[in-house]
């Protein structure tokens, strides 16, 4: 019986999941490849590999080079379960004070990050919610709580980070306000603003911070002073920033100058 053309496209397209996750690997274990080199691996041809590279690297997962790809600390993330045990005390702290400023009733929205993740983590057993995410763990860890309405933007699933973005995501999101929007970055600078990897993703994150009437930053001492490849907001976009310690008093003062409302976990106390 000759296959329909849905199973066809289908058939393509999971190859082409395939071939990127086999690309991905090479990478990750070479930092670097070569289009003729996985046009022999993969055995396809150099067409084919050109084609996945280019949408991979518009996925944020590499970046294209003169006849092949690359890794490289703007735009490759480390793993996500990884990330979420690092500084998982400060993660832990930072969520506990962020739940503070939720109150029953509220519509709040969880943008993608292992911090607003702790946060997910802080509101399970909440009730009279209403939350808004694109993350996949998020809503794994909130889908089985009873007094949470769970709002999901659809879109295109990042496999390696379990996150939803694209046209989908976008459209849903912007018939959509909150009260809230709790945020996380890779990096944060008076100058640059909080900043992400993935375009895709801080597309959403974008309109979110428009779409919410108070935006709160949530970022570790590891992500200040450094950037990521894509700009999430204006500085000036935020409302209140929420961390465990800013080591720079010079880089602090620019943070409350743009009215940033700085505020710095005093950890003190589990020490």
């Amino acid at each position: 019986m000759p296959l329909s053309c849905y199973e066809l496209e289908k058939g393509e397209m999971d190859m082409t999941e395939v071939r990127k996750s086999k690309i991905l690997e090479t990478l990750r274990a070479k930092r670097s490849v070569r289009i003729m080199d996985l046009s022999k691996q993969l055995r396809v041809s150099r067409e084919t590999i050109r084609k996945d590279l280019a949408e991979m690297e518009q996925e944020g997962l590499l970046r294209k080079t003169y006849g092949g790809a690359v890794l490289d600390e703007a735009n490759v993330e480390t793993d996500y379960d990884r990330r979420r045990g690092e500084s998982d005390a400060a993660k832990k702290a930072i969520a506990q004070r962020a739940v503070k400023f939720i109150e029953p009733g509220d519509t709040i929205y969880l943008d993608y990050g292992t911090t607003t993740y702790a946060l997910a983590e802080q509101l399970a057993n909440s009730t009279g919610l209403t939350v808004v995410t694109n993350t996949i763990p998020i809503v794994n860890r909130l889908i089985h709580s009873p007094g949470i309405e769970l709002i999901i933007l659809g879109g295109n699933v990042r496999k390696n980070e379990d996150s939803l973005f694209g046209s989908l995501g976008l459209n849903s999101a912007s018939d959509i306000f909150v009260d809230i929007g709790f945020f996380g970055c890779a990096g944060i600078t008076p100058q640059a603003g909080p900043t992400n990897y993935h375009m895709g993703e801080i597309e959403i994150s974008k309109l979110m911070v428009a779409h919410s009437r108070t935006s709160i930053l949530l970022a570790d001492a590891s992500k200040i002073g450094r950037s990521a490849l894509y700009r999430t907001s204006e500085i000036a976009d935020i409302d209140i920033f929420i961390t465990d310690d800013i080591d720079d008093s010079a880089m602090e003062t620019e943070f409350t100058e743009a009215n940033v409302e700085v505020i710095k976990i005093d950890r003190s106390k589990d020490e």
